[in-house]
């Protein structure tokens, strides 16, 4: 399938992705109140922190060593069962880490209930071997099972969560789509002979991948500092109910955001092929169309917020969730920032295999957002958080920018110097 094919389908499968929580959010507000929705994204905030250890930046580096051994089967399923073992090792630790926090923390019976649901984020991360489908380029297939098994569990949703206290219904059904479409994936896979049983896996090779992907896990963990302290911050200072307000915004932006990822996974093996060839002037090209994508998007975004907004917002969560409009103000610039930020990282620094200047790059932005954030939500409450939240998106994707140019600079002289010592060596 061609880049342009790939990009198209998985853009038609985003697009009918971002159908579902215009469905089910309006409900759920309705259903839940500002507190049982507090409730369930609290839960899901804190399984989406621990999601970072399991993860541990194999997404990107077992997807980038698929895409360059694609034609080398054996050597694919070493990859799989080696960043499979990875996984679930650190999901095991996350999951008895979960469990200390809802059993030894001061929250009710709901809250816990919900907290150890969020078991089920973390063991559908690894069931999605979204890295393997990634480096094949079959993120059209994987986004459409992830979209049909969504759209099936819409239908036990709206019959059984029909108060404020079926939370823990709520929750489970919003954390389970992974699960079963992981378990789907995974099957075919095994069915089309793509991977394989009967691989041995030592401890140095888990430790070895481990060390491969550190530095981008240093990163996705630094940036979890300001993309979930947030809401653990609010329900400390403002309770549920501030937190239901921000987590509505955040339920609206993050699937907007999500919209790079068809574009960026479809360019990325792409990406890395055209730096191990040394083609560092059509990577440039490529990244500069798809920022000024991201950026025109974004504008038009924000205009057509400013116009309908209110009446959106208003009408979509219902009369009490009339905060979230004020949140939305600020946070519907985030997305737009953020894809510029992740094509920049994923397409340039990670592709040409420069992972480790994230872990700087991210400590930078994690300091800057701890020295205002607290303050911003002191004094504003959640929108001080969504000021908070788009400061320092912004002030990472200048820096990644940077970065990036002087690494393609760097390549581009080694590449000259190694042409010019070429030339040299010919004409003695």
């Amino acid at each position: 399938m061609t880049t342009r094919k790939v990009i198209a389908s998985l853009y038609s499968v985003q697009l009918l992705n971002y159908a579902v929580p215009v469905v089910v959010l309006p409900y759920l507000s309705r259903v839940l109140g500002p507190a049982g929705f507090g409730v369930v994204g609290y839960a899901q905030t804190v399984a989406q922190i621990l999601l970072i250890f399991v993860d541990f930046g194999f997404d990107l580096t077992s997807a980038r060593k698929v895409a360059l051994h694609s034609d080398q089967p054996e050597v694919l399923n070493k990859i799989y069962w080696t960043t499979m073992s990875a996984k679930s090792l650190l999901a095991m630790i996350c999951c008895m880490g979960l469990a200390a926090l809802a059993f030894l923390g001061p929250d009710s019976g709901t809250n816990r209930v919900a907290m150890l649901l969020g078991m089920l984020i973390i063991w559908g991360s690894v069931l999605t071997p979204t890295w393997f489908y990634q480096g094949i380029q079959r993120m059209p297939m994987l986004a459409l099972s992830m979209l049909l098994v969504r759209g099936v569990l819409l239908i036990p949703l709206f019959i059984f969560v029909r108060t404020a206290a079926d939370v823990a219904v709520a929750a489970a059904l919003q954390f389970s789509p992974a699960v079963v479409a992981g378990l789907v994936l995974t099957a075919w896979l095994f069915r089309t002979r793509r991977v394989s049983f009967g691989c041995t896996v030592k401890l140095r090779d888990v430790l070895r991948d481990m060390k491969d992907a550190y530095h981008i896990f240093v990163s996705s963990a630094l940036t979890s500092v300001y993309m979930y302290a947030n809401v653990v911050f609010l329900r400390a200072i403002a309770g549920n109910a501030d937190v239901g307000y921000y987590v509505a915004a955040e339920k609206l932006t993050t699937p907007l955001r999500q919209l790079s990822v068809p574009l960026i996974q479809s360019f990325f093996p792409k990406m890395c092929q055209l730096y191990a060839n040394g083609d560092v002037h059509a990577v440039g090209r490529v990244l500069r169309r798809i920022v000024a994508v991201f950026t025109i998007a974004g504008a038009l975004l924000f205009v057509g917020f400013q116009v309908l907004g209110k009446w959106f917002v208003t009408r979509f969560f219902g009369d009490g969730f009339t905060k979230t409009y004020h949140i939305l103000q600020v946070m519907i610039l985030v997305p737009a920032i953020i894809c510029v930020a992740a094509a920049v990282v994923q397409l340039c620094i990670v592709a040409s295999g420069n992972q480790n200047v994230l872990k700087r790059i991210y400590v930078v932005g994690a300091l800057f957002h701890l020295c205002q954030m607290p303050l911003a939500i002191y004094f504003w409450g959640s929108v001080g958080a969504a000021y908070s939240v788009a400061a320092t998106e912004l002030f990472m994707s200048v820096i990644a920018c940077f970065k990036a140019a002087k690494i393609n600079a760097q390549l581009l002289a080694s590449g000259q110097s190694k042409d010019l010592a070429e030339t040299l060596r010919r004409a003695q």
